[in-house]
């Protein structure tokens, strides 16, 4: 039987807000590595839809931690909101981190009672290399390759996909950042950087995507349209929210003061994220 951790629930800042189940391991091989926050609103209803947010930071920086204000939001807007730690690089170079994000899925899913979860409506979302992560889990978390060989096993695709500032074709990539996660050069391993990329994988009968990206992100716009295209005329539900002024590690806002989660933390961002999941996943009880 699989064994579904007993945790006590941490108290948020305001006796009124959320609640976190802190450090939940959803794969206790990997120790710190593999382990999540589950961020639960201030009532006990079950059924919630709910959000896996995948860190940033190059596959190689990073943690669960770097997610904990965008988790608290969500949990305050009615959502079950879980924010994963996956193997970094060397340890997880591709495919381990993909695994390794699919077993959170899956544990989440397994677990969906203890946590108030519906198990049929979960979303992922990431930035930056979680974005990465997130839109693969979102098309090909069912691919053989990215299969994980946790306790929890394989799983369906996500209810619905928010990638924000990142790259959908690793094919278009050449730098020591990405050869360091796929573990060699694309000449070296160009079957592994079409199978790591997003969009080689788009077909009909995905999950609704909404890609944030900045205008003035590092990381090329010119991707994040290309692959809303190639979801669209896979007849797909796609959308692409691009935002002046934004950039990858900073944005501004109104008031002059810039977030870590740059493009995904802007207002509007915040007001289409919670709009597309009201839709998608529906309004939380």
């Amino acid at each position: 039987m699989r064994r579904i951790p007993t945790l006590a629930l941490v108290a948020a800042a305001s006796c009124s807000g959320p609640g976190r189940y802190a450090d939940v391991p959803y794969d206790e091989r990997f120790g710190d590595e593999t382990t999540m926050d589950i961020h639960v609103p201030d009532n006990a209803e079950a059924g919630r839809p709910a959000v896996m947010l995948i860190h940033g930071g190059a596959w190689r920086y990073g943690s669960k931690e770097d997610y904990s204000d965008a988790a608290e939001r969500l949990a305050r807007a009615g959502y079950v909101a879980a924010t994963i730690n996956y193997r970094l690089v060397p340890g997880g170079s591709y495919p381990a981190a993909v695994q390794d994000c699919v077993c959170a899925l899956s544990f989440l899913r397994a677990n969906a009672d203890a946590y108030g979860i519906d198990p049929d409506r979960i979303a992922v979302m990431g930035y930056s290399a979680g974005g990465h992560l997130s839109s693969l889990v979102g098309d090909a978390g069912d691919l053989e390759a990215h299969a994980p060989d946790c306790a929890w096993g394989p799983t369906g695709l996500p209810a619905a996909v928010i990638p924000g500032g990142t790259n959908h074709d690793m094919r278009l990539s050449d730098n020591d950042l990405v050869s360091d996660f796929m573990g060699g050069s694309q000449d070296e391993l160009p079957d592994l950087y079409e199978q790591a990329s997003p969009i080689a994988h788009v077909r009909k009968g995905l999950p609704p995507y909404l890609v944030i990206h900045g205008q003035d992100d590092v990381v090329d716009v010119d991707g994040a349209i290309a692959m809303v295209d190639a979801l669209r005329a896979a007849g797909n539900e796609a959308a692409l929210l691009e935002l002046e002024g934004a950039g990858h590690v900073t944005s501004p806002t109104d008031t002059g003061q810039v977030f870590l989660q740059a493009a995904t933390d802007m207002p509007e961002a915040w007001a289409a994220t919670i709009d597309f999941l009201d839709r998608t996943l529906g309004t939380p009880p």
